[in-house]
């Protein structure tokens, strides 16, 4: 056998696989036995910790929820209620120059208005009737004809209402 027994060799005697040759060097060594003896305590006080710790919170009430589920709970009751005071106090949007009924000006659908500060001028134009059917407009014409009218126009030259002339 080599000089002292292996930690394998100590683990296995510990756990009480017991062989001759092990014995025999243990009853001549007394390093080794030392080694064993320490191991063999270190997992009866392991044992006892453990025992003790399960006896300590068997003793402990029961808890009611912890602290993770309150939170859990309470994280998305204050985000609803900030976004509902986010959306109450946000000013309503003013509506658009070209939705006043005096003008004659009809917003074109799917355009978003101009902005406050945004400049706009009147077009002067003929328009296919095939467009505003595209935009959405009724017209009694056929698709191929042309119709004059005033064109509200952004200073980006996107088209924002449309005042049919007749």
């Amino acid at each position: 056998m080599s000089l002292h027994l292996s930690e394998e060799q100590i683990a296995a005697w510990v756990a009480g696989e017991r062989s001759g040759e092990v014995a025999a060097h243990l009853a001549g060594c007394p390093a080794c036995a030392g080694e064993v003896e320490q191991t063999a305590n270190a997992l009866v006080l392991f044992r006892e910790s453990s025992a003790q710790c399960a006896a300590y919170w068997a003793g402990q009430p029961a808890r009611k929820g912890s602290r993770v589920w309150r939170w859990a709970i309470a994280a998305p009751v204050i985000a609803a209620l900030v976004l509902a005071a986010v959306l109450v106090r946000r000013p309503a949007i003013a509506p658009a120059p070209v939705e006043h009924a005096q003008t004659g000006f009809v917003r074109i659908p799917y355009v978003i208005p101009p902005l406050p500060y945004e400049r706009t001028e009147i077009v002067h134009m003929d328009v296919p009737v095939a467009a505003l059917i595209a935009v959405g407009f009724r017209r009694d014409e056929p698709a191929g004809a042309s119709v004059p009218a005033e064109v509200l126009v952004g200073q980006d030259d996107r088209p924002l209402a449309i005042r049919i002339l007749e």
